[in-house]
């Protein structure tokens, strides 16, 4: 029979879930039909069915329609709550099983109850509509404060963005943490003719060479690094026989970042399976989530408009005074920051704007030049 499964069914992180499990379930060495596995605690299906039904009750109304937004318990349980362990190939079985009392699973549709109240519906796609405005219909004036209703939503998304998710996001870099940032050099180019090793070959770059990039516009040179010389090099996706400089900077000073690497913090309170769910939180859960894959994403110059929702999003976070935003790195284990100081200021500047110059947040201690043998494997 296949009226039980068990607690490796299920993805680890799920901390309130396994709760339930370890409450309700019990201790067997039969194995889990679904998952082969002895070791974990077994729990009825029909008792753990119920239980999951109550959490996506909390979150979605049953819609009996088709649609964009409308999706099966599958749907929801696969892709949105991630509640299946990735090695668990018979979820599909498991989740009619969990909701065969409940009619044909594939047939019954939801949508998140946000999406359902008709004003808020646009208010829970933000990133979405966000995005979109940001690159097709209105890139900046409604960030000032002439926007009016429907015009300034970003303005208004972004505030509260800030009031309620990103100043607890807050956090210090110390002085003499060491940050490491690559560069490709060309292969046309000759050391001692067209760059050497110092900080003009390996800092941000001038505003007349600054191409867009996640956090910012073209002309406007922030100065990216990384917790470690192996994610700066795969940064960079470097290939076989380019050649590379790699700097080593040591902070001079405490800096105030965004940390996004803490983002989940709030996965708590978008958790369907908790009684303090919050569908508000949910909104920004989301719009966290989503800039964090977007500045993941490859930096590819001919498509820099993908990048001008995050870009802004960055503008706005400077603007309260940060010195940048710290990210998870989307090809190496370590950590990105970009700090919104550009390159040495030149005399020419004058009296116009510009940014600091890196050099008063970080000192280079070290750079160095090597050949890629292999990808990411270096040979002095």
């Amino acid at each position: 029979m296949e009226d039980f499964c068990c607690s490796n069914c299920f993805n680890p992180k799920r901390d309130r879930f396994h709760a339930f499990i370890r409450e309700f379930g019990f201790a067997s060495d039969e194995t889990c039909p679904y998952c082969k596995s002895n070791s974990g605690t077994k729990i009825d299906t029909d008792k753990l069915g119920i239980f999951i039904k109550m959490g996506i009750d909390r979150a979605y109304d049953d819609t009996k329609e088709e649609g964009e937004n409308h999706l099966s318990l599958f749907d929801i349980l696969n892709d949105r709550v991630i509640l299946f362990e990735w090695e668990n190939h018979r979820e599909h079985d498991l989740t009619k099983k969990l909701f065969e009392n409940i009619g044909d699973v594939d047939k019954k549709t939801y949508r998140l109850k946000l999406e359902s109240e008709g004003d808020d519906e646009e208010q829970y796609r933000i990133w979405r509509n966000f995005e979109h405005d940001c690159k097709y219909y209105n890139r900046f004036f409604d960030l000032t404060p002439r926007g009016e209703g429907k015009a300034n939503r970003r303005t208004d998304m972004l505030r509260k963005l800030y009031e309620t998710c990103l100043k607890n996001l807050k956090e210090e870099i110390e002085p003499g943490t060491e940050l490491y940032r690559a560069r490709v050099i060309d292969s046309k180019f000759k050391r001692g003719r067209d760059y050497d090793l110092d900080e003009a070959s390996i800092g941000p770059a001038d505003k007349t060479n600054s191409q867009s990039g996640r956090m910012n516009p073209e002309g406007i040179s922030y100065f990216y690094v990384a917790e470690d010389e192996a994610t700066a090099l795969k940064e960079g996706r470097l290939r076989a026989n380019e050649r590379v400089l790699i700097g080593r900077f040591k902070t001079i000073k405490e800096l105030t970042v965004i940390d996004w690497t803490k983002a989940n913090i709030y996965e708590k309170a978008v958790d369907i399976f908790s009684p303090k769910y919050n569908p508000e939180m949910a909104v920004y859960q989301d719009f966290l989530r989503r800039f964090a894959i977007e500045v993941g994403k490859p930096n590819e110059t001919e498509k820099t408009i993908e990048y001008v929702a995050t870009q802004l999003v960055a503008e706005y976070v400077r603007g309260y005074g940060f010195d940048g935003i710290k990210y998870d790195s989307a090809v190496g284990n370590g950590f990105d920051v970009v700090f919104f100081y550009g390159p040495e200021i030149t005399p020419e500047s004058g009296d116009y704007n510009v940014l600091p110059k890196y050099t008063e947040i970080a000192q280079l201690t070290d750079v160095r030049e090597f050949k890629i043998k292999i990808e990411y494997f270096l040979e002095p």
